[in-house]
């Protein structure tokens, strides 16, 4: 790593640097204070390289001042300035071919190693919760780039499952195994987060939700099909073992899309707030759904990289 460490600098002014970033502004200063014990200024002159194609990311860069870019076959696909966070989605997701990062303006920044930012996150449930929020805020602003289906696949629709039936608590747990962002849950925490959800069933025809309300909940979607448009005109659907309306309540923004029952619909409410509540306890879970949606957002930044790329080259 190119680049020497500040040391001019002591804790409490790198605590109070962290806390003029963009996302941290509201943090208590404990809090921030772990984050400081672990990071490293450095000053990085334009040209320098922050990770190789090819090799894991195994450093993130909360960006003070400067420009990093991401290059792709030679093309700057993505830029980041002041305020962003360099390397937290290939670094989170433990992305094995990680990504080409360079500085194009001379840039400083907070350096925090992998491991110690996961570390943090474990120990301080608001770091934790303020980059959830991040994260999926990431996955809907990708998700918006991607034409036609939002980069969402083809639902598979298990017929046995359109049914109403009662879940039970096992059954619940059972089937918070099988989604993508609870699955690596404990069994205590999906226990926990099972027992406050709520039942629905929404008839065909239905609207579940217009846009641009608020999203204090999401459907974890048991049985059943749910159609889906957004401002765009982008059209995709939801069919069971997905959770629906997941990314905007985590992020924290309206509902991005209209959402209607195809067929009759069975699934179960989680509410955001008991959701946090349950990652405050068993904050692995909280991390869990990180590095999840870290992993959705690295494949989505793919996918968008080749739009940019396929317009750059025409």
């Amino acid at each position: 790593m190119s680049g020497e460490p500040d040391r001019t600098k002591g804790r409490l002014e790198r605590l109070l640097a962290l806390r003029s970033l963009p996302g941290l502004s509201q943090l208590e200063p404990a809090h921030l204070a772990m984050m400081a014990e672990v990071t490293k200024e450095r000053l990085l002159r334009k040209g320098t390289t922050l990770s190789f194609a090819g090799e894991p990311v195994r450093a993130v860069h909360l960006l003070r001042s400067g420009e990093v870019a991401i290059m792709r076959e030679g093309v700057a696909i993505r830029k980041y300035r002041g305020g962003d966070v360099v390397g937290s989605i290939s670094a989170l997701a433990r992305d094995p071919l990680g990504q080409h990062a360079v500085v194009t303006s001379d840039a400083r920044t907070f350096e925090i190693e992998r491991d110690d930012l996961e570390d943090v996150f474990e120990e301080s449930f608001p770091l934790l919760h303020s980059a959830l929020r991040g994260m999926m805020r990431g996955v809907l602003g990708a998700r918006l780039q991607i034409p036609v289906d939002a980069g969402f696949p083809e639902p598979v629709l298990d017929s046995s499952r359109l049914h109403p039936r009662e879940l039970g608590l096992v059954d619940r747990v059972l089937f918070g195994r099988r989604l993508i962002l609870y699955g690596t849950g404990s069994v205590e925490a999906l226990a926990d987060l099972a027992r406050d959800m709520t039942p629905v069933e929404i008839p065909r025809g239905a609207e579940v939700w217009p846009i641009g309300v608020p999203s204090p909940y999401s459907l974890l979607l048991y049985g059943g099909l749910i159609r889906c448009e957004t401002a765009k005109g982008q059209i995709f659907s939801f069919g069971p073992d997905s959770v629906v309306g997941g990314i905007d309540s985590l992020a924290g923004e309206p509902r991005w899309f209209r959402a209607v029952a195809e067929t009759d619909v069975v699934g179960l409410r989680s509410d955001a707030t008991h959701l946090m509540d349950v990652i405050e306890d068993y904050p692995e879970m909280g991390l869990g759904i990180l590095r999840a949606a870290a992993r959705v957002l690295s494949e989505l930044n793919d996918r968008v990289d080749r739009i940019t790329l396929d317009q750059a080259s025409s």
